[in-house]
């Protein structure tokens, strides 16, 4: 009988306090999530859905180096329904987010080429030249803009400069990617 009431008490400890639990919400696991959710969505054409998801990714974790793919992936969405100028925002926060990383540059520039401004933010750029990141996009503005040879130049002047940097590999590749043709 005693074991009986001994074990009625242990299991009443061990399962009363679970049922009590907090649970944790991660919201970078969830961000991850919606994102997969919207490229999926974004894979089968399914634009208001892929948007709904990769906004709530947004929302979810909005300030960190990891969520500017969550930028890009919505910003190339509205690009393909063909609202190239909501894109664009989204697009400058992805660098803001990480400036390591080439490829935002990139869609940032084709962006301005779209809304057809890349003389204006080249104006821009080159007057407001104090980080070396902006030697980037100064390359890839004068490359859009048909300038070709002047913004290789500007992109391996960087690569001289910065030989170190995460980002000065994928301005190397794109260099000899553009080179090659």
């Amino acid at each position: 009988m005693h074991l009986r009431i001994f074990l009625t008490a242990a299991i009443i400890i061990l399962i009363i306090p679970a049922s009590f639990a907090a649970v944790k919400i991660e919201a970078e696991n969830n961000a991850y999530i919606h994102n997969n959710k919207g490229l999926m969505y974004l894979e089968e054409k399914y634009y208001y859905g892929a948007i709904k998801e990769f906004q709530m990714a947004i929302d979810l974790n909005p300030n960190s180096q990891a969520s500017a793919i969550y930028y890009v992936n919505l910003g190339k969405t509205y690009e393909k329904i063909g609202y190239d100028t909501l894109a664009r925002s989204y697009f400058e926060k992805a660098v803001s987010l990480n400036p390591l990383c080439f490829d935002y540059y990139l869609k940032m520039c084709e962006n301005y080429k779209k809304l057809d401004i890349v003389d204006e933010k080249l104006e821009y750029y080159k007057n407001n030249n104090t980080s070396p990141f902006a030697s980037i996009i100064i390359g890839l503005l004068y490359i859009q803009r048909g300038q070709v040879t002047t913004g290789i130049t500007v992109l391996d002047d960087f690569c001289n400069k910065e030989p170190n940097l995460l980002v000065t590999t994928g301005v190397r590749n794109y260099i000899n990617q553009l080179t090659k043709n």
